[in-house]
C-alpha cells in the first residue's frame, strides 16, 4: 500500500481508537483545510488539536516527524512548514510497531523518534518512542460542559 490518502485514513482511524481508549472524546473538523486533523477533549473539557501523520519504521528503528504539509494545484506541488500555533501536537502512527506517538508541537519537537537501541550505543539526545505514548494536556483551550455532559 502506498497511496498517501489511504495511509492518512488508516493513521487517523488508529489514532481515534487510541484516544478513545485513553478516555478522550475525538472530534473531526468539518473542513479538511484546517491545520489539524483531529480535536480531542479530555474529561475536564480541555481541548487538544492534533496533526496526524502515518510514518513507516526505518531500518535503523526510527520514525521521522514531518513538520510540513504538501498540496498540489494548477501551479504545481507546494510544501509549507507548520507553525507552533496551528495545533498542539503531532500524532504519529507507526504501523510496524502498532504504536501511536503524541509529540508536542513546540520548538523542542524531535525530528526523529527511536524505537530500538542505536548500533553505536548513543544515549545522549535520543528521543525514545516510549516517552511519547501518552497525551500531554498542554492546551489552554477548554470546552464548557453542557447539561448533557454533566453526570448526576
Amino acid at each position: 500500500m502506498h497511496h498517501t490518502k489511504h495511509k492518512a485514513d488508516i493513521g487517523l482511524g488508529k489514532v481515534i481508537g487510541d484516544v478513545i481508549e485513553k478516555g478522550f472524546v475525538p472530534c473531526i473538523p468539518l473542513s479538511e483545510h484546517q491545520a489539524y486533523d483531529l480535536v480531542v477533549v479530555d474529561p475536564k473539557g480541555f481541548v487538544i488539536k492534533m496533526q496526524v501523520k502515518y510514518a513507516t519504521l526505518k531500518k535503523n528503528g526510527t520514525v521521522n516527524v514531518r513538520f510540513r504539509r504538501n498540496w498540489s494545484d494548477s501551479k504545481g506541488v507546494h510544501t509549507e512548514r507548520y507553525s507552533e500555533d496551528e495545533f498542539d501536537c503531532y500524532v504519529i502512527y507507526c504501523p510496524e510497531k502498532q504504536a501511536v506517538l503524541y509529540i508536542p508541537n513546540n520548538f523542542n519537537c524531535p525530528k526523529t523518534v527511536r524505537f530500538v537501541k542505536p548500533k553505536n550505543n548513543q544515549r545522549q539526545s535520543v528521543k525514545w518512542a516510549n516517552n511519547y505514548l501518552e497525551i500531554k494536556r498542554e492546551s489552554s483551550e477548554t470546552i464548557r460542559h453542557t447539561p448533557e455532559m454533566v453526570k448526576t
